[in-house]
């Protein structure tokens, strides 16, 4: 009977609570800044970095990372790299484990598309997984605000 109760009380609590959860979602990522703080690259060690950040803002990305991997093909006319500002294309927003967020969006520019995938965790922590349609994926840590 107790637990008849409280699998009750769940069922009642838990569908509200998730909806409150995905509406501040949606309205905490408009704007957000991660510093980096390491760069993972697919083929090379993992290093520290400094003066590293990526923001989005609304439908807008502003990226100043670091770069380094293999290019599968040459990129013309580009010699910025990874800092740019893009309008972003197919956003996405939810709820992952452990009570991180995850957002997914798309750029593009004249010579490449980046895919992007953000993991926000409560503690402040922040993952970046950035595929270059040209070259190997990389990854980043740091700290969002």
């Amino acid at each position: 009977m107790r637990h008849t109760v409280y699998a009750l009380l769940f069922a009642i609590i838990m569908p509200s609570m998730a909806t409150a959860q995905q509406d501040t979602l949606k309205t905490d990522t408009e704007n957000i800044c991660i510093d980096v703080n390491y760069m993972m690259p697919q083929r090379y060690s993992t290093r520290a970095v400094t003066d590293f950040s990526l923001c989005l803002k609304g439908d807008t990305v502003i990226s100043h990372l670091p770069y380094m991997g293999q290019a599968y093909r040459p990129t013309y006319g580009s010699t910025d790299g990874l800092n740019f500002k893009l309008p972003v294309t197919d956003k996405s927003v939810k709820a992952g484990k452990k009570s991180k967020t995850i957002i997914r969006f798309t750029c593009n520019n004249s010579t490449a598309t980046y895919d992007f995938s953000l993991e926000l965790y409560p503690d402040g922590g922040a993952y970046i997984n950035l595929s270059p349609s040209y070259a190997d994926r990389i990854g980043y840590k740091g700290e969002w605000k």
